[in-house]
């Protein structure tokens, strides 16, 4: 199935056209006036100029000069701070490395909500959909090792999830708002020690530990690297939100009953305007999902729950 929406905020304009099979790459392009630098081209300070990305590469044009980096050279996408010789022209970038024939590179945009979700999300759906990967999906299962066999298996991440596409069994999820834990490093895969990811996530109140290695090195640190910025964020939300104790048991009474009606008179002992007032300050903190759009928990949610209950649990 594909589906594809225009988009425009400010001053960018946006074509995203989805597909939702794992293995097919999300296409999209945009077009937006920034600030860069990039130690790529000849002139080394800050400049204005154009930003244009048409799914398969990135390039930056300020008059006379640019650079183009093409999706396959990226090997990290980052937000965060900008180089100490900048501080006082960018206070937000987001960060490319790449890596061209014959030499590095590296350059920072100027950050802007309004096109952020480009770096956050859709860079790295475009480049890391498709990679083919190993294994060992639910080693651990409630602290207990399951003996579970590395498998191939073919990786794609989405808004809320990421999916593993497997030739044995349907594809399997897991959602970000589920992951409690994430740690990256080595382990022996199909027989050979690889770079990992260790997932830590939350399914039905239990805890699975599951570890994915991409064929390509390249790949798989920018898979790292985006399912820490994912949980970060998350994290951060979370801890900046003035959540009460009432809507912390409103969401974790709603993810372990799945029940709304059960939940309510768990909470407030079935005072009806009790409960609505909670979960409208719990929509406010964007914690559950409005019930014009079917009631349920965000993957902030999501987290905020399964964090509750890991940590009763450990």
């Amino acid at each position: 199935m594909i589906t594809g929406i225009y988009r425009i905020v400010g001053r960018t304009r946006i074509y995203y056209r989805a597909m939702s099979a794992v293995g097919n790459s999300t296409d999209f392009s945009a077009s937006f006036q920034t600030r860069f630098y990039s130690n790529a081209i000849r002139r080394s300070d800050v400049q204005n100029g154009v930003c244009e990305i048409d799914g398969d590469s990135i390039s930056l044009r300020a008059g006379s000069q640019s650079i183009d980096i093409s999706l396959d050279d990226v090997t990290d996408l980052t937000l965060g701070t900008p180089p100490e010789k900048f501080d006082d022209e960018l206070e937000q970038v987001f960060g490319i490395k790449f890596s061209p024939a014959g030499g590095s590179g590296v350059c920072f945009i100027e950050y802007d909500p309004e096109y952020a979700d480009i770096f956050e999300y859709q860079l790295f759906a475009a480049i890391i959909n498709g990679a083919d990967g190993l294994a060992e999906l639910g080693a651990q299962k409630g602290g207990q090792q399951t003996g579970t066999d590395a498998e191939q298996v073919e990786v794609a991440i989405e808004p809320d999830r990421v999916v593993f596409e497997t030739d044995s069994v349907s594809s399997k999820t897991v959602a970000l708002g589920e992951i409690v834990n994430i740690k990256s490093g080595k382990r022996t895969i199909g027989e050979a020690k690889r770079d990992a990811i260790k997932v830590d996530y939350m399914k039905s109140q239990t805890r699975i530990t599951s570890y994915l290695s991409l064929i390509e090195t390249r790949l798989q640190h920018l898979f790292n690297r985006y399912l820490r910025t994912e949980y970060a964020e998350l994290e951060a939300e979370i801890d900046e939100t003035d959540v009460s104790e009432a809507e912390t048991q409103l969401v974790v009474g709603y993810y372990t009953t799945q029940n709304l009606k059960q939940t309510m008179h768990a909470l407030t002992d079935g005072n009806t305007s009790e409960f609505e007032s909670i979960y409208e300050d719990a929509i406010d903190h964007g914690l559950v999902t409005h019930p014009d759009d079917g009631v349920g928990l965000t993957q902030k949610g999501k987290m905020l729950a399964n964090t509750e209950l890991e940590t009763v649990n450990t």
